[in-house]
């Protein structure tokens, strides 16, 4: 079912694409956008009433963000949204994140907890399980690359000293930062968190590469064991 997005509708108020045109695409609601993206409707629905319908599940998760977690199979429990449009809105969601990562990595400085915190918050802050990242840093402490080392349960038992500093190596890094995520949304670090921190602090001081820092990302805020002066 095709919606011709520019043109008036019959009630005459203009269609997204026409009125994105006439009066800027700041002008659009958040279901014209998200109509200009998926074009159609289905069977009985246009595509802004599709798009309303979809935002409105999303407000159970969240609204726009909650969209980026749903899988195709939860979108397509959505009347009228089929694997096609399951995929356009996850494409959506990703690139959202890609955008917000790239922006913040233009302003980023590995010596501001703030910034570091910014540049991976969109990554990390929507995951639903825990997972530890290890970024690894040249002598003028810029980014050489980041790894996914765990996902699951950031666990001191768990997550090694050797893991994480044959990463260090294989980069040549002359220091590190971790960062782990709370699914909960309160970035407050737990007994656990001090004790992962602890053992791979020891073992950098001994390898001679230094951890920076550890920042645990929560909802929209964080923690930095380095601004909190627990290492």
């Amino acid at each position: 079912m095709n919606d011709f997005l520019g043109v008036k509708s019959l009630t005459g108020e203009l269609r997204p694409y026409e009125k994105c045109i006439g009066q800027g695409v700041n002008s659009l609601t958040d279901a014209e956008l998200l109509a200009v993206i998926i074009k159609t409707g289905t069977k009985g629905i246009n595509s802004i009433q599709l798009s309303k319908s979809i935002l409105n599940y999303s407000k159970e998760n969240q609204g726009f963000f909650g969209l980026m977690n749903l899988s195709i199979p939860q979108l397509m429990n959505i009347k009228g949204v089929g694997k096609v449009k399951a995929i356009q809105i996850q494409c959506i969601g990703e690139l959202s994140k890609r955008i917000s990562k790239s922006s913040a990595y233009m302003r980023l400085n590995f010596n501001n907890p703030s910034a570091i915190a910014d540049y991976y918050m969109e990554e990390m802050r929507h995951s639903s399980k825990e997972q530890l990242i290890v970024a690894m840093l040249d002598t003028k402490c810029r980014l050489i690359n980041d790894t996914v080392l765990s996902i699951g349960t950031v666990n001191a038992s768990l997550i090694t000293p050797r893991e994480v500093f044959l990463e260090a190596f294989k980069y040549n890094a002359v220091s590190i930062i971790i960062l782990h995520n709370h699914p909960s949304g309160d970035p407050t670090p737990s007994n656990n968190d001090l004790m992962v921190t602890k053992r791979i602090k020891e073992s950098g001081e001994i390898l001679g590469i230094r951890l920076i820092d550890h920042i645990i990302i929560g909802d929209n805020k964080y923690t930095s064991l380095r601004e909190k002066g627990i290492m």
